[in-house]
């Protein structure tokens, strides 16, 4: 049960009132009058492309829609239509252990017209299925071999003019089997219904991982028939199409059509626990953020209540929800007017925590920006510009400067940087999992600004970083052309795929040899085995079948990684980002939402077609 804290507006921390019955509207006209009676007039209802009340009240009858009554925070009452939706993962045992599951591609009814599909396994269930935890087998079971997979059929099954449509056959046992079913997660919707004119819906979408057995190893159809009519025939109502795919390139699809659902800044969560009890909702590995090097969910509260970033829930009702965490970064490309530096810029190499931990950076020197001040301007990305050389630039040490438990400020000298001239250069995006939170997926909104500055030193430097007037990092920075940075990163990339492809290396090796001590055990526990007793020889075979299991896990480990890390020049796999399994119009929409306004950046843009050398024809 989602906590009313979760809900979406306008129900949120809302109070559930009232689910009628049938008992409270035996029939259409009382439900109606009782939809009247709570301030929902349906006069209109049945008008254009509407439904009337009747249709309503039919679902209600047939258990494919809920009634309910919720009372909003500010003392309303508001009458809701709740349906629920499973959207299944199908896959068979061996394919879920490797991450490929069945997509529908299309459809054709049973007329011979096609739509395209791209989706999962998705099946209206009824109210009186609910609670779905204590039905989720059987719901698994209904939805594979009664709804849109009950009739297998080869790949090439499509209606034409030379294939009529298949019939029913009473006598088809379906060969599919649900052997297992997790629950991946409970996301809850509200829109204002387009059926039922001022009726709030909530949308209850259940995603599952479905395993089952009998499931053909190549792509393939199935067919979907009607429920029997009165004289007991039952006409084609779908034909599905389904390919096998990674799930990665399942999410690209799903994505594509995906809308801003829900958008959570300051003041949405109360507390930790409010903001833990609602992203428990998605499919995060949450048990190990606030450990090693990961952030909290008290971390991320902080910067929700601090304006640093805040959380956009997208998704599709036969899509798979998305979480985006939502970051606007301001860059800084800084210059210098000396003539040896003439074409480069100030580069961070590496930064170093006050703990004497070092890590490689490659970055501008940058800072986040508040969500207070939008919309930014260029007032506003100047201020926040000369704010981050203060802060990152102003304290210089050498380049071979360590930090230890008597660093501070006094062994930094003032560097006396001035900024001279500020630019805005460009506006771009990017999105990757959260290094701080473990999965969970941010989209950074990069700003970035060309700062001429004087007094900084000439050759490479460190700087102490200040945060909030405190000593936070030391940082290394070198003067660099474009060019050299190409170089920095082009080698920086060989070094970590010469350490993937090593640490694959060791890895296979101490799977084999684990594999054959594995063996040469179970070959001595079996000589062993023979000369006991049979009443003493049983522990010992159950110890074998440990072992066993211990050999498969390792040969499927083994295997995984191979299959993940193939390296032959056959292999076309390489590793995507995750802003390239997002179809472009989603990536589109979710750019559209910038600090800076729309006026500023169209103004920005005109004033670089304008700086353009103009060309002669």
């Amino acid at each position: 049960m989602v906590a009313a804290s979760n809900l979406p507006t306008p129900l949120t921390n809302g109070e559930l009132v009232q689910t009628a019955s049938l008992s409270d509207v035996p029939d259409h006209e009382a439900l109606a009058q009782w939809l009247s009676d709570r301030g929902l007039d349906t006069s209109d209802w049945g008008k254009e492309n509407t439904k009337d009340v009747s249709k309503f009240w039919k679902e209600i009858k047939l258990n494919e829609a809920g009634l309910e009554v919720w009372r909003t925070t500010d003392g309303s009452l508001q009458p809701v239509r709740t349906t629920h939706v499973l959207r299944a993962k199908v896959t068979s045992p061996d394919r879920y252990q490797r991450g490929i599951f069945l997509f529908n591609t299309w459809q054709q009814y049973g007329d011979g017209r096609t739509r395209t599909r791209n989706g999962l396994l998705s099946e209206k269930l009824t109210t009186d299925e609910m609670p779905l935890e204590q039905n989720l087998h059987e719901v698994c079971r209904r939805a594979v071999t009664e709804e849109e997979m009950q009739r297998v059929v080869e790949s090439t099954m499509k209606i034409s003019a030379l294939r009529p449509a298949p019939t029913y056959d009473p006598s088809y046992q379906c060969p599919l089997e649900v052997v297992d079913e997790h629950f991946v997660d409970h996301i809850i919707e509200l829109e204002k219904s387009k059926s039922y004119p001022g009726l709030l819906t909530m949308y209850h979408l259940y995603t599952v991982d479905i395993i089952c057995t009998g499931l053909p190893l190549t792509d393939l159809n199935t067919l979907e028939f009607e429920h029997p009519d009165k004289d007991g025939h039952r006409k084609l109502k779908y034909i599905h199409a389904w390919v096998w795919l990674e799930w990665p390139q399942i999410q690209r699809y799903l994505f594509e059509g995906s809308e801003l659902k829900e958008t959570k800044g300051k003041g949405s969560f109360a507390d930790a626990a409010a903001l833990t009890t609602w992203l428990s909702q998605f499919d995060l590995q949450m048990e190990r953020w606030g450990k090693g090097t990961l952030k909290s969910v008290e971390s991320l509260l902080r910067e929700i209540e601090n304006e640093d970033s805040q959380l956009e829930l997208w998704g599709r009702h036969d899509g798979v929800p998305m979480l985006m965490r939502v970051t606007h970064v301001l860059q800084l490309r800084v210059t210098s007017p000396e003539p040896s530096l003439k074409g480069k810029f100030l580069f961070s190499s590496w930064a170093e925590l006050l703990n004497g931990k070092r890590r490689v950076t490659h970055t501008l020197p940058a800072m986040k920006l508040t969500l207070k001040d939008m919309p930014y301007d260029l007032q506003k990305f100047s201020t926040s510009a000369s704010a981050l050389v203060a802060e990152q630039l102003s304290n210089v040490v050498d380049i071979h400067y360590r930090m230890n438990d008597k660093t501070s400020l006094s062994d930094a000298e003032p560097s006396g940087v001035q900024v001279h001239e500020l630019q805005f250069v460009e506006q771009r995006h990017d999105v990757e999992e959260s290094p701080s939170y473990r999965g969970l997926f941010t989209m950074y909104h990069l700003y970035c600004m060309e700062a001429l500055c004087t007094g900084l030193p000439i050759s490479d430097f460190a700087s102490m970083d200040l945060k909030d007037g405190e000593l936070h990092s030391l940082k290394g920075w070198t003067w660099a052309s474009a060019q050299r940075v190409m170089d920095i990163m082009r080698h920086r990339s060989l070094v970590l795929e010469r350490e993937q492809a090593a640490a694959i290396a060791r890895w296979q090796n101490v799977g084999e040899e684990s594999l054959d001590t594995v063996g040469r055990m179970d070959d001595l526990l079996k000589q062993l085995a023979a000369k006991l007793p049979v009443e003493q020889s049983c522990h010992l075979a159950e110890t074998r079948d440990m072992l066993n299991s211990l050999e498969q896990k390792l040969m499927n480990a083994c295997g995984l990684e191979c299959a993940r890390h193939d390296e032959s020049p056959s292999s076309n796999r390489r590793s995507k980002s995750f802003a390239e399994t997002l179809p472009p119009s989603m990536l589109a929409a979710m750019e559209m939402s910038s600090i800076a306004s729309d006026k500023f950046l169209e103004e920005n843009q005109w004033k670089q077609v304008e700086a353009d050398p103009k060309k002669e024809s």
